[in-house]
């Protein structure tokens, strides 16, 4: 049956920013089949009573299953957090933890208005069982997760199938980074995602000490060493980018390149601000992640696109350096384009029906004198008041439309951490 949301502000992220006042989105199982004002349909009525409908939130750069190390390793820089902290805990993980680990994050992330997310992480077919249990839709990493795999055609097609659960799974080509993946690794890849039209992604330029090594080992940036691997050639998601110098961006504008940004992850590890407006200004198209909740804390993409957008005002001392529909673009439809969708991130006749409903009665909403910068700077998580996926609820009002039990995950995790503490 037909669903119908009437009642609605469509904040479409259409070509032309439009918002339809009185609005209406007509689904056909999990495809939009009208946007535009109230009219006569035949369905299952939902009424939005006046509250915003708007494209879920794209999260370009996560590691699902890290939920489970949330607050460990805290007040800790980049380098300490990642070789004393996670690599440890990591080395204690077994399979099926990952996919309670990934369970959470997903409910996390539908909570907070997330449709799909692109994770990178070891286990990913725990995690693509997540995907299907919850029914997010998800990019899921496979490749050089921990730098020590050894690639090859036949392996990477064996990674494939165990993720390819269902079709809310799209594989995405992954490398670690510089300092733990080797050219031979990259160069597989390379061959791999031209060969399947698939895109690759890797951590780089994340911290100052990683552009020194990099540096001092090859005497050239990180940027500049992928762009010789020949890693640029064919489309890719670059996560975290903050020290980019001029002649890296020099680079990266002339290649299919989509820089998948991570604001708190950045801040909260000390590894700086990337440059986004430099980015923004040379038409390099940028997407934002939250990257994992160890790092970070939680899950949330108001957050990201709220310190996109103020961070750049704030050390430039020029507000209007990024936007409020630059970040919210940043969090719908230019992720969808980092991630090779050219049917997400916004509500439009025969995109997928991804999308959230943001409650404007509470306090923090009110007076909507500019949407935009409402959603962006005002805005939060518990505002969300439904999460939908290719046309199925997954998120109402509280209350899960999955199939599996949120306590239940939760003291798995539990669980799990008491186990490895021990």
């Amino acid at each position: 049956m037909k669903k119908i949301i009437k009642n609605a502000i469509i904040v479409t992220m259409n070509a032309d920013n439009e918002i339809i006042r009185n609005g209406q989105i007509e689904i056909d199982d999990h495809t939009i089949t009208y946007v535009g004002v109230d009219r006569e349909a035949v369905g299952d009525v939902i009424d939005a009573k006046g509250n915003i409908v708007m494209p879920g939130f794209i999260n370009t750069h996560c590691h699902l299953a890290m939920t489970l190390f949330r607050g460990y390793g805290e007040n800790s820089n980049f380098e300490n957090w990642w070789l004393d902290y996670m690599r440890p805990l990591e080395d204690k993980l077994e399979p099926k933890d990952c996919y309670y680990g990934a369970t959470l994050g997903i409910l996390e992330l539908l909570k907070n208005g997330v449709t799909t997310v692109a994770d990178f992480y070891i286990n990913g077919h725990e995690t693509a069982q997540a995907v299907v249990d919850t029914g997010i839709r998800a990019n899921i990493g496979v490749g050089a997760i921990t730098g020590r795999e050894v690639l090859s055609e036949e392996w990477l097609d064996e990674e494939i199938r165990k993720i390819n659960k269902n079709e809310l799974i799209t594989p995405i080509l992954y490398a670690h980074s510089v300092y733990s993946c080797d050219e031979s690794q990259y160069a597989e890849l390379n061959k791999y995602a031209v060969k399947h039209n698939l895109i690759k992604s890797t951590h780089i330029s994340e911290t100052l000490r990683e552009v020194g090594i990099v540096d001092v080992k090859y005497q050239m940036t990180p940027i500049a060493l992928l762009e010789s691997y020949g890693f640029f050639d064919s489309p890719c998601l670059l996560a975290h980018c903050v020290h980019c110098d001029r002649d890296d961006i020099d680079i990266m504008k002339e290649y299919p390149i989509t820089v998948a940004s991570n604001p708190s992850s950045n801040l909260i590890l000390g590894s700086g601000i990337a440059p986004l407006y430099s980015f923004v200004k040379n038409n390099i198209n940028v997407s934002l992640g939250t990257d994992g909740a160890a790092s970070n804390n939680n899950l949330n993409m108001f957050k990201e696109m709220y310190l996109a957008d103020n961070l750049q005002a704030g050390v430039l001392n020029q507000a209007q350096a990024i936007t409020t529909i630059d970040a919210l673009k940043m969090a719908t439809v230019r992720g969808a384009k980092g991630l090779g969708y050219t049917n997400l991130g916004r509500l439009e006749e025969g995109y997928l029906a991804d999308m959230i409903m943001i409650d404007v009665s509470r306090p923090n909403m009110q007076p909507l004198n500019d949407i935009f910068n409402n959603l962006v700077n005002a805005c939060e998580s518990n505002n969300v008041i439904m999460t939908m996926v290719n046309g199925k609820i997954l998120y109402r009002d509280e209350k899960y439309y999955c199939n599996v039990d949120y306590e239940d995950i939760a003291n798995h995790c539990n669980k799990i951490i008491s186990r490895m503490d021990s």
